[in-house]
């Protein structure tokens, strides 16, 4: 049996129909119940109602107060968040002008040049005992710098940039660990201040403003001391 032809007009309208049905979604009924359906609702039962027993309305009242109270809720947290985005724009925007700048900032990466004295600043939160520096390169520790007891505040050690044998450490990146014991013998971490250069700001998942030092460690803006 011949088929009959098919004209571009009945085959736009058969592409039209089977993309309908395949958009479930757009044809789907409005599944959100808004204050107009409520009115219209409210509207209907007291038309419905037996004269009898008449309803009372105090109920469907209070529901749709309550729900213009959370469609209030639900507007005004959109505006705060949009606020909040728009904020945290400025933010990145005014942060940018640290990139570049030297700071003084709380990490354990730490630029040493060969053949020059590097200072390691500690910032101790209470007194500690047998405070020890371990400085360790990416083969492994380099060298331990021991120091007796010191009260809390901030400290400053110098190291001659050489390892345990007396041989000068090249130029690079050098990783800082420093501890000691408290009053009770535990051991507790110190944290130390590097100084280092801005390169870029971003923005981390959790919301806060974060610094990529030279070293390619990331802190908080806060952690930052000092900046010149």
């Amino acid at each position: 049996m011949a088929q009959l032809p098919i004209s571009s007009e009945q085959n736009t309208d058969y592409v039209k129909a089977m993309q309908q049905a395949t958009n479930a979604n757009r044809n789907a009924p409005d599944k959100e119940l808004g204050q107009a359906d409520f009115l219209r609702l409210l509207t209907t039962q007291l038309q419905n109602q037996d004269p009898n027993k008449p309803m009372d309305p105090t109920n469907f009242v209070t529901d749709l107060t309550q729900m213009s109270q959370l469609e209030a809720t639900n507007k005004m947290n959109s505006s705060m968040q949009a606020m909040t985005a728009g904020f945290q724009s400025m933010q990145v925007m005014q942060s940018a002008a640290l990139i570049g700048k030297n700071v003084q900032a709380e990490g354990d990466q730490m630029s040493h040049e060969e053949g020059q004295v590097s200072q390691i600043r500690m910032e101790l939160d209470q007194p500690l005992e047998d405070v020890t520096i371990v400085i360790t390169d990416k083969n492994g520790p380099v060298r331990e710098l021991f120091q007796d007891d010191l009260n809390a505040g901030e400290k400053i050690v110098d190291w001659d940039g050489k390892d345990s044998s007396g041989n000068p450490m090249p130029s690079g990146e050098y990783t800082l660990t420093v501890y000691g014991s408290d009053e009770e013998g535990e051991l507790q971490s110190i944290d130390t201040i590097v100084p280092s250069q801005v390169r870029s700001i971003s923005l981390s998942d959790e919301g806060t403003m974060k610094a990529t030092l030279a070293t390619g460690e990331r802190v908080d803006l806060n952690k930052i001391r000092e900046i010149s």
